[in-house]
């Protein structure tokens, strides 16, 4: 008798085993299947959690500043070590990306030479000859050199008048006259043409192109 009540309890468990299957079946929870089986619930498995995303950082605003780090007087003192003479123009320019000043400089055999350099550092970036025929001969070469203004004295002459930085400067010589003409970029972001006396310094005339394209000359 004591086997059949083994057997019954066997049989009890295995129908205890049935129910809780018709349980899982029906929806029940893991307790149910852990009664069935005698045995320590297995923890429930928990899901990794996602780290949490790192915003990046917002980065400097990019874009050089408009004012060079190489001012007009320090670029001609790189371009006339390079080649001896007198410049009779500058400008800053973009070349591939670089900003760079550009210079005409009659060069003391009486040559003309493109002179570049780089704005940011003032090492020479380049000198070959000067192809343009955008200079006067004789005649601008003789009144360049007997100008008693240098382009860094006509752009400080500018400066005086209009804050801000110098962009270009040009020497000009007509009807006799000669004078340099400076390009500001003022800082109320305006672009101001000054006309500087070669021989005196005097600010002779100043233009402002305002930013809708009208022009107030003084």
């Amino acid at each position: 008798m004591k086997i059949d009540a083994r057997r019954m309890v066997t049989g009890r468990g295995l129908l205890v085993t049935v129910v809780a299957a018709g349980a899982l079946a029906a929806g029940g929870t893991t307790a149910a299947f852990a009664t069935a089986h005698d045995g320590p619930s297995a923890p429930p498995s928990a899901s990794p959690s996602a780290p949490p995303s790192a915003s990046p950082s917002a980065g400097a605003p990019g874009g050089a500043a408009p004012d060079p780090s190489v001012a007009l007087a320090q670029a001609v003192d790189a371009a006339l070590r390079k080649v001896p003479g007198t410049v009779a123009e500058a400008e800053l320019d973009d070349e591939h990306g670089k900003a760079v000043w550009e210079f005409d400089v009659l060069a003391q055999d009486g040559t003309w030479r493109d002179v570049t350099v780089d704005s940011g550092t003032g090492k020479v970036l380049g000198d070959r000859a000067d192809g343009n025929d955008d200079h006067d001969g004789a005649a601008e070469a003789a009144a360049l050199r007997k100008a008693t203004l240098s382009a860094p004295a006509a752009a400080d002459a500018a400066l005086k008048a209009v804050q801000g930085h110098v962009t270009s400067a040009e020497f000009e010589h007509e009807h006799g006259k000669a004078v340099w003409e400076v390009d500001v970029t003022g800082k109320d972001g305006a672009e101001h043409e000054v006309t500087v006396d070669a021989a005196s310094g005097k600010v002779l005339a100043q233009a402002t192109d305002e930013p809708d394209g009208d022009d107030d000359e003084d």
